[in-house]
């Protein structure tokens, strides 16, 4: 079965190290909540805020996850130290979409996946599935990388912070991009699909994408 999706809206954001100006001050007011943010979670709330997005649908992708606080803990348990709880509680896939639906007590279905290489591919799947029932639906893939010795392991040159996301709905209209997924420089493989799409909009008044379910 095949759907023809319209992008409504579409963010990009990426930095070699380290993204700067995420407007955490603007986006997230108490002090509290945004002190306890991970890098996934500031990304996140920046493009949804660039997509208009605050309640409904939420379809999160990562292949990682939470990989810096992950490293911390296994960096704890290897030096015989106490492990942080504040880490332990951030090591899971969900909290960057829990940490947005917190600040914009949003009670809709939010979905998270990893699914290696192709996982903002699967987003996308899962976003059109999720469109058959709902009339809007935000998806959104992001890695962050940049944790303490990732220098020894980056061979591929992958810029260490990474995020792209889109507001899409259902359409009858005909599908005027097809997306070709070509790896970029610099660009981490799981995010190729998604990024190659955001491309194809770039120059196209109204995006409508084929998706495959």
């Amino acid at each position: 079965m095949r759907v023809n999706i319209e992008i409504i809206k579409k963010a990009l954001i990426h930095d070699a190290i380290k993204i700067q100006n995420l407007n955490e001050k603007e986006l997230v007011k108490n002090m509290m909540t945004r002190r306890r943010l991970t890098r996934s979670s500031r990304i996140l709330m920046y493009l949804a805020n660039e997509c208009n997005f605050t309640k409904g649908t939420m379809i999160y992708a990562s292949a990682y996850g939470e990989l810096i606080d992950s490293v911390n803990i296994l960096e704890a348990i290897n030096t015989n130290k106490t492990v942080s709880p504040t880490s332990f509680q951030h090591s899971v896939y969900n909290t960057a979409a829990s940490y947005h639906s917190i600040v914009h007590k949003n009670t809709s279905e939010i979905l998270t996946l990893s699914s290696g290489e192709n996982t903002s591919y699967c987003a996308m799947q899962q976003a059109a599935l999720s469109l058959l029932k709902e009339e809007e639906v935000f998806v959104c893939a992001i890695e962050v990388i940049n944790f303490k010795g990732i220098e020894l392991l980056n061979k591929c040159k992958d810029e260490l912070e990474y995020g792209v996301a889109f507001t899409l709905k259902l359409t009858d209209k005909k599908a005027n991009i097809k997306v070709i997924d070509n790896q970029q420089k610099g660009l981490p493989s799981s995010l190729s699909w998604m990024k190659n799409l955001y491309d194809k909009c770039e120059d196209n008044q109204n995006p409508v994408v084929e998706v495959e379910l």
